[in-house]
């Protein structure tokens, strides 16, 4: 594991893009220097060996995933209530680039693994998007899920960035894109 300069903590609610935010951070600042990391990788990777599915299709935004959701966030919370930073460490052992962008921050306690051990490195990023934005993409609420603190466990955290991703406002997400950006260069080893 390489140490970070910048580490991006992406939270939100599904289907409010943090994908698509932590893919555009990457292609300004550049894939050579900063890396997509998720935490949900790691929930899915274990909780397909003990159940012997298939990985790779849990990784999809597919129904077969969908069958599984609720029991990966038990696994999850199990996990993470024995081990706040089990994940964090598992989805950063391989990390290299200076720039860590984790894009699926669930728990403050995620949040905090990762403030306590590389302070003045963190950005705290919450990505938003109305409830009909969501549904446009293909949410549909679910009980045990959307309910859980998987989803609602940050909702009042005190995040560093608010970023609109409503797709009608570009400028106003270019704005906090570019502020992410500047950040993030302001601590990058030239």
């Amino acid at each position: 594991m390489t140490e970070p300069t910048s580490i991006i903590l992406i939270n939100g609610k599904r289907k409010c893009g943090k994908d698509y935010l932590a893919t555009r951070i990457q292609e300004k600042i550049s894939s050579d220097v900063c890396e997509i990391l998720h935490l949900s990788i790691e929930i899915k990777r274990e909780y397909a060996k003990l159940h012997n599915l298939d990985f790779k299709e849990l990784l999809t935004d597919s129904p077969y995933k969908d069958l599984y959701r609720k029991e990966m966030i038990a696994l999850g919370e199990s996990r993470r209530n024995a081990d706040p930073g089990h994940y964090c460490r598992l989805a950063t052992k391989h990390a290299s680039k200076q720039c860590w962008i984790i894009v699926d921050n669930r728990r403050e306690t995620d949040i905090e693994y990762f403030k306590s051990r590389y302070p003045d490195k963190c950005l705290v990023v919450r990505v938003t998007a109305s409830e009909e934005v969501r549904k446009e993409r293909g949410w549909v609420w679910k009980s045990g899920v959307d309910d859980a603190v998987s989803e609602c466990g940050l909702d009042k955290y005190q995040s560093d960035v608010v970023v609109r991703n409503n797709g009608e406002k570009e400028d106003e997400f270019d704005k906090s894109l570019d502020f992410v950006i500047s950040w993030i260069n302001k601590r990058l080893k030239c």
